[in-house]
């Protein structure tokens, strides 16, 4: 069982979970309650989608193992399942069967919102993920690229069905209905971008950590095309830009709201929690040199992705606090 949720990345797969589950309970539920309503999609429907995401990510993982052994090997032979405590065609039999799981619920969930045939989505998703794993992810920005924005539409995507459910529905769309959906929208958007930005980073530097393995294969990643040099002033520059725009979206947009007056835990828990961590990559990046430098930073950016998702509970505590 251990090497099954090894090969899943179960905590990977927890974070994805959270992260879902945080957009409807941390953002909309709280923001549209201030407004006097209550999301339209049933937990039922909302699971549908939870599950549809997770086995996606899962099945994922399992196919880029097993495309990406002869790296693995190299690079992290720890880590290894496929082939050691996984057949491979058993690796491939648990793809298809997560894959088959991921692409029923989100026909189950797309169905339900009246359009069935936005299923295809994530038929398409299950696509790019093992067009990824055979051949996008050797090639320089172009798979750290497209893991990055599938990471990025997981909060879209809670959004997205929550206003395809109240247009199927018929919900007449008041003043404060517009604002409702609006307000929480924006919010989810800046933590999409968020969740973009910080998943590139990571992308890219574990690149650079996996560099031996990577040139072995034949891989023509960021680091192995444009040098460590110039892969760590990258990262420093995406990390200096995320700290700044989290700074924006908390100064010029989240304080002035009005269902986040009486705030006075937001620019603590900003300051320290997602500004600090992001401020720190941004020079330790520049002087990073060895492998395990490089997984130190690839953990910490992961944290600092945690945090920044967890803020949506401060939100929450917040707008809450607000309607009392």
């Amino acid at each position: 069982m251990k090497h099954f949720l090894k090969l899943i990345r179960i905590l990977n797969l927890a974070i994805v979970v959270f992260t879902i589950y945080a957009m409807r309970h941390g953002i909309i539920i709280p923001v549209y309650a201030y407004f006097g309503f209550e999301p339209i999609l049933s937990e039922l429907q909302f699971l549908f989608l939870a599950l549809s995401s997770v086995f996606l990510t899962g099945g994922g993982y399992i196919i880029n193992d097993y495309f990406d052994r002869n790296a693995d090997m190299i690079n992290h032979p720890e880590t290894v399942v496929v082939g050691i405590k996984f057949k491979r065609r058993w690796a491939i039999v648990l793809h298809s069967v997560f894959n088959t799981i991921a692409i029923v619920c989100g026909f189950a969930i797309s169905y339900s919102v009246g359009i069935w045939w936005l299923g295809f989505i994530f038929v398409g998703i299950s696509f790019i993920l093992w067009l990824y794993s055979i051949r996008l992810k050797k090639l320089p920005l172009t798979g750290n690229l497209t893991v990055s924005i599938l990471t990025g539409l997981v909060p879209i995507f809670v959004m997205c069905f929550e206003y395809l459910g109240i247009r199927h529905t018929g919900t007449p769309v008041t003043f404060g209905l517009k604002l409702a959906v609006t307000y929480s929208g924006i919010i989810i958007l800046g933590f999409s971008v968020f969740a973009f930005l910080l998943n590139l980073m990571r992308e890219i530097v574990k690149d650079i950590e996996d560099i031996r393995g990577d040139i072995a294969s034949g891989c023509k990643t960021l680091p192995i095309v444009i040098g460590k040099k110039n892969t760590n002033i990258l990262v420093s520059l995406i990390s200096f830009v995320s700290s700044i725009l989290v700074i924006i979206m908390y100064f010029f947009y989240l304080k002035n709201l009005e269902f986040m007056q009486n705030d006075a835990l937001s620019l603590w828990y900003i300051i320290a929690l997602i500004i600090a961590p992001l401020l720190f990559i941004t020079i330790r990046i520049l002087f990073a040199r060895y492998k395990k430098e490089y997984k130190i930073l690839s953990h910490l950016l992961k944290f600092t992705m945690f945090t920044g998702i967890v803020y949506s509970i401060i939100i929450n505590i917040i707008v809450t606090g607000n309607i009392l």
